[in-house]
């Protein structure tokens, strides 16, 4: 196997990341490494000695962390055949497949088990990193994959909005709620994400006036606005 490189790199939303182990931190930025043009195609046999663990407790991490949506896992068979011939994993929503390492082992181990691509095109990055300042900054304990959290956000890039944009709201209204007892129980995925994101964004820093109760329906109003 061929190491051409210097080290490697944690994204602070992979080491910070509560919902992974230890193991499937190390796991993912090992994939992550090998994930050149045509994906990582280490073996279990290969990680096994990499990481001195049985063959199938790799297969274990490797398929928590596609579940968790961190990467997908595409199985390519001998021509009618069930025998696998190679396994490609990827890094979900990387972009730069320059390719830093590269290894010569295949996918040797025969199993027969049917591999689906999510849906979900978002890498799952943005999805952590966002939550995860949402709880640095409220001091909350949301769950970056939970899957409503996940459609709010979801929605909003298709919107064009940036992950920038999601801190500046998530700043704004801590500011203005996180002292409000009443209105603190909103800093929250539902609420700051959903269809006010964008009022939430280009409303002015001045509006922290105070909540006031709208009449007992379960909405307030908020400095000339209402949250539900």
């Amino acid at each position: 196997m061929e190491r051409d490189f210097k080290g490697i790199w944690i994204p602070a939303e992979i080491w910070e990341n509560k919902n992974l182990s230890l193991m499937e931190k190390l796991f993912f930025v090992e994939i992550n490494s090998l994930d050149g043009l045509k994906g990582c195609y280490a073996s279990n046999d290969y990680f096994s000695k990499f990481f001195e663990l049985s063959k199938n407790r790799c297969t274990e991490i490797i398929k928590s962390l596609e579940k968790k949506r961190l990467i997908t896992i595409e199985l390519q068979r001998e021509p009618g055949k069930k025998n696998i011939s190679k396994r490609i994993i990827r890094v979900l929503g990387k972009s730069n497949r320059g390719g830093i390492r590269k290894t010569d082992e295949g996918y040797s181990e025969n199993r027969e088990e049917n591999n689906t691509l999510p849906n979900n095109t978002i890498d799952n990055n943005i999805y952590c990193q966002i939550v995860n300042y949402l709880n640095e900054k409220a001091n909350k304990k949301f769950r970056s994959n939970i899957s409503k959290t996940q459609r709010l956000i979801q929605a909003r890039i298709k919107e064009k909005f940036t992950v920038e944009d999601f801190k500046k709201v998530i700043d704004k209204k801590v500011r203005q709620w996180e002292k409000d007892e009443k209105m603190a129980q909103y800093l929250r995925p539902e609420t700051l994400f959903g269809s006010k994101f964008e009022s939430y964004l280009n409303e002015s820093e001045g509006k922290n006036a105070g909540s006031k109760d709208t009449g007992g329906n379960g909405s307030f109003e908020y400095s000339g606005f209402s949250v539900e």
